[in-house]
């Protein structure tokens, strides 16, 4: 009898597991002032995606592009060039999705930066980021999944498996009970 629990409870949690394995978000090459097209795979709609510091992933978004029902959205880029960041994506449930982390490239047009947005001073190869004093994101946003940042696979695009812990965590809990009766 255990054994046959066991099994269908290994095949459960890997089944929900394998079900959420595939929510991503593509890496996407990012130029100052120009258009980018962000794009993921598919969970539960609508989508929040915001940008964040890749120095700080668990800090303040630096733009939130709001939520989205789509698969994909397009974004001027109002980030000064030379910004490291991360886009992190949560679905409709909570789980979360992170882009790799990308550098803004330079560009001649700077018409999309205000005051408030980050810039990038070089002196030396030191690089320093800096934002003005007034500088307040559109929104506060913490993402719990933040230690997965920058582990991008090859492919420029993280998978994010929240379960995989809960199922180990469910799977010992039954069969304790099953020992135990």
């Amino acid at each position: 009898m255990f054994a046959t629990l066991f099994s269908v409870t290994l095949f459960v949690a890997l089944a929900i597991q394998g079900a959420l394995a595939d929510f991503t978000i593509y890496t996407p090459a990012l130029v100052q002032c120009t258009g980018a097209q962000i794009t993921w795979t598919e969970s539960i709609s609508p989508y929040n995606l915001v940008v964040v510091s890749a120095d700080d992933v668990c800090g303040d978004a630096l733009v939130n592009l709001g939520n989205i029902t789509g698969l994909s959205t397009e974004w001027t880029v109002n980030i000064a060039a030379g910004t490291p960041i991360v886009l992190a994506l949560e679905d409709a449930e909570g789980n979360e999705a992170w882009s790799g982390t990308v550098t803004v490239a330079a560009s001649s047009d700077s018409s999309c930066l205000t005051s408030s947005t980050p810039s990038v001073i070089s002196s030396s190869g030191t690089t320093l980021t800096v934002a003005a004093s007034t500088a307040s994101p559109t929104t506060t946003y913490a993402p719990a999944g933040a230690a997965n940042a920058g582990l991008a696979p090859a492919s420029g695009a993280l998978s994010i498996r929240p379960l995989t812990a809960l199922t180990t965590v469910v799977s010992g809990l039954l069969a304790f009970i099953v020992f135990a009766l």
